[in-house]
């Protein structure tokens, strides 16, 4: 019996945030059915045993959306609540007088529609909403008779009725404006616990973050120096050794190491990227580019390539010029690297264009192409092509992290055997000072 007088206790739905517009139909459904009770009582009283069978079969209706909906069919359960529910409260009221003010039930249930509906059901929201106003508009624009001058209850307990329909209006306005406010603490209370657990774990991802690019950047510093001594050991084993058996094991040797310390200088470039600000700077970006071509001038096949510019004589950019140099490298490298043996000439274009406050450089070349199915991997992290050469898979990975940090963006369009573009959009951080 207590526990009946605790609305929390109507409903066995469990008590979760996302259950709350389930639960309140239970909790609705059973003020409902009071309220039918109430009213059963009061046309009792007054010998209205018409509209006794009227309010019987309007606690059936809400008995029915109880059940259903604590038996988890919720949807159902909403529809016969919403649909059913105001259909006889509609027809009720068409035949008994206005003055008996059973109209006054659709205000809470408009009411209620906001309260039973989770977000993701919004558009059932709004067609009840619809729904149950036309029906009240059609009550109002026939006079409360749109079945003809009908009175089954002769008046009958007219004014009690009256003010327990009311009552039960008031009753059922106030219950759903409580329950806003307790949704919106619940959503406050809520989100405050997300937000700390956010920050939190904000926190520990930060740290951790911290302590493993620490980690990198000190491993991989201390991997360089003995891969600098084996080099130099080699070198001067060089000198002495003449047979040429062993020579080539050395430069074999000399190739991987060479790979490994290319591999660690990536992971570096990663952990700066990662760990460093933006450093502004102006650059010349035609003198620029020639120094890292000049750069590429140690990698296999660079002797067959015909570079070509397309850039004003001293237009200046500003960047960060670290990370650029590091994306353009990488990039005129592959672009090396991918050079198709089988022509005669092979090409890469460089062209530097301005747009607004954005420059933008194109890299194209017509080397052996990437097949369609790789364009959208080729930057993933250690993704390597089927006509991959040798290397790490890190070069463009590095390229797409430093062109995010610049708030870049970048374009890669390619067919097999015809060449590749890559196209880049940096912002230009100080655009007002430079000298297009």
């Amino acid at each position: 019996m207590f526990r009946f007088l605790n609305p929390n206790k109507w409903s066995r739905i469990e008590k979760e945030l996302e259950q709350k517009p389930n639960i309140l139909l239970s909790q609705f459904s059973i003020i409902a059915i009071i309220a039918a009770a109430i009213q059963i009582i009061n046309d009792i009283w007054f010998l209205n045993f018409v509209a006794v069978g009227l309010d019987l079969i309007i606690v059936f209706i809400f008995i029915a959306t109880f059940l259903i909906n604590e038996s988890g069919r919720n949807l159902l359960a909403k529809f016969i609540f919403i649909v059913l529910g105001p259909a006889f409260i509609f027809c009720y009221a068409s035949v008994i007088p206005k003055t008996i003010g059973l109209y006054l039930i659709f205000f809470p249930i408009i009411a209620v529609i906001f309260l039973i509906f989770k977000n993701e059901e919004r558009r059932y929201k709004y067609y009840s909403m619809i729904y149950v106003v036309s029906l009240l508009l059609i009550l109002e624009l026939t006079a409360y008779q749109p079945f003809g001058e009908l009175n089954w209850t002769e008046g009958k307990s007219e004014p009690s009725s009256f003010y327990v329909n009311m009552f039960i209006s008031v009753f059922g306005m106030v219950f759903s404006m409580y329950n806003i406010d307790v949704i919106n603490t619940l959503i406050d209370k809520k989100r405050q616990e997300t937000l700390l657990e956010l920050k939190q774990k904000n926190t520990e991802l930060e740290l951790a973050n911290n302590e493993l690019d620490h980690f990198v950047y000190s491993a991989s510093h201390d991997l360089k120096a003995p891969l600098s001594s084996i080099l130099g050991l080699i070198n001067l084993a060089k000198y002495e050794v003449k047979d040429e058996h062993v020579m080539d094991y050395f430069i074999r040797i000399e190739n991987r190491i060479e790979r490994l310390t290319n591999f660690i200088k990536e992971v570096i470039e990663i952990s700066r990227n990662a760990r460093t600000e933006i450093k502004v700077e102006s650059i010349e970006i035609e003198d620029f580019v020639d120094d890292i071509i000049e750069n590429n001038n140690y990698i296999e096949g660079m002797e067959k390539i015909d570079f070509t510019k397309d850039i004003k004589a001293g237009s200046i950019v500003f960047s960060d010029k670290a990370r650029l140099e590091v994306i353009l490298n990488n990039l005129i490298s592959n672009a090396i690297k991918y050079s198709d043996p089988n022509k005669s000439k092979s090409t890469v274009k460089i062209k530097v264009s301005y747009e607004n406050k954005y420059f933008k450089i194109e890299i194209i070349d017509n080397g052996i192409g990437i097949p369609n199915n790789q364009l959208e991997k080729v930057f993933d992290m250690f993704y390597r092509g089927e006509d991959s050469k040798e290397g790490s898979g890190l070069g463009l990975y590095i390229v797409k992290n430093m062109l995010t940090k610049l708030d870049g963006e970048f374009e890669i369009k390619s067919q097999i055997d015809k060449g590749t573009t890559i196209t880049l959009k940096l912002p230009n951080m100080l655009s007002s000072e430079s000298n297009f």
